[in-house]
């Protein structure tokens, strides 16, 4: 595994962060219609199958999505891609400032957009899906920025790949240690996610989009005072 040390801790804020990826998709699956905040190609998936009963009405003998619902995927898709969108001001500020690291501001606006969900309660759910996928999105870009082999935080696939192959590589320690890291990584997204669906099943679900926003809100003031402390 190879990755640019920028920030100390940053193997395991990448845990949390996938454990708040995790968290978020299973509220949004169990509670906003089956659909997905972080793993976008679940989302493209329920489209691309909905599209296909449209134009081949009749063919099946009942739905095979999970709802007749193309909006709620779609405001999740269009809510991620504004999120990564939205990092390119505050990435370029970095750059211009000659910051090597992913800026502490991205995980800051995601903590923002999680507790926007919680004020906005009352208001559509597609709305609520794609503040809450633009969360997830801001997060994406931030871990591209840190640059860690296999660890994306909102999907999993990469992870796996990693995961497996890195058996082939060097078997030393460095070897040990990505395996180590992996494997926490996916526990991470997994144990959110059942965390996620359990919360989500009992609490409201602004209780449950709190919580996110409170972590993603501490990861953000964690990479600050480091940063800061670095500047000094």
């Amino acid at each position: 595994m190879t990755r640019t040390p920028r920030v100390h801790g940053t193997a395991w804020l990448m845990v949390l962060l996938t454990g708040i990826a995790g968290w978020v998709d299973a509220v949004a699956y169990v509670r906003l219609g089956a659909v997905f905040v972080a793993n976008q190609t679940g989302n493209a998936v329920f489209l691309a199958v909905q599209i296909a009963e449209r134009v081949l009405p009749g063919t099946a003998q009942e739905s095979v999505t999970p709802g007749d619902d193309t909006y709620g995927p779609l405001a999740s898709l269009v809510g991620f891609c504004l999120g990564v969108a939205a990092s390119v001001i505050p990435l370029r500020r970095a750059r211009l400032s000659g910051e090597d690291a992913a800026p502490w501001l991205l995980l800051a606006i995601e903590a923002v957009l999680l507790a926007a969900v919680v004020l906005l309660a009352g208001a559509p759910r597609e709305l609520r899906l794609g503040l809450a996928a633009a969360a997830m999105g801001l997060q994406s870009v931030y871990a591209a920025g840190v640059a860690m082999r296999g660890v994306t935080t909102t999907t999993l696939t990469g992870t796996l790949v990693a995961l497996i192959s890195t058996f082939a590589d060097d078997p030393g320690r460095k070897a040990r240690r990505a395996i180590v890291l992996l494997t926490a990584v996916w526990a991470a997204y997994t144990i959110g996610a059942w965390g996620g669906a359990a919360a989500g099943l009992t609490w409201s679900i602004g209780t449950v989009h709190g919580i996110a926003a409170l972590a993603a809100g501490a990861a953000a003031f964690g990479v600050w005072r480091e940063s800061a402390r670095r500047g000094a």
